[in-house]
């Protein structure tokens, strides 16, 4: 078969039920963790330091949530499984981020490290 036997693409407006793609917009998640959606830390007084404190905090607190409602479903105090299982899946994805996070900036520091002056 030629290149040319293919024939031309339609653009994406021709095709039913497919709008153009607008601008991305900060997700909530975002903003409910103090991280602003303009990116201005230094201006608001924010440090890396206290970003990353309040995410090993707020992991901690996923941690113990999940421990506390699996203790009350042993316990037969509640009989949701559902809830259990969501809350330690939130727990187990919220300390992954965190630990992919730590290594991203441990590899920074070391990159940082190795260069020459």
């Amino acid at each position: 078969m030629a290149i040319g036997a293919i024939g031309v693409i339609p653009p994406l407006s021709s095709v039913a039920g497919v709008s153009a793609v607008g601008p991305l917009q900060a997700t909530q998640p975002m903003q409910a963790a103090g991280i602003p959606a303009n990116g201005s830390d230094a201006a608001s007084g924010i440090s890396f330091g206290q970003i990353l404190s309040d995410a090993i905090a707020q992991v901690n607190g996923l941690q113990q949530q999940s421990t506390a409602l699996t203790n009350d479903f042993i316990a037969g105090k509640t009989d949701s499984i559902h809830e259990v299982l969501i809350a330690g899946e939130k727990a187990s994805l919220s300390l992954q981020l965190v630990l992919e996070v730590r290594n991203k900036v441990l590899e920074a520091y070391q990159e940082i490290n190795r260069m020459q002056i």
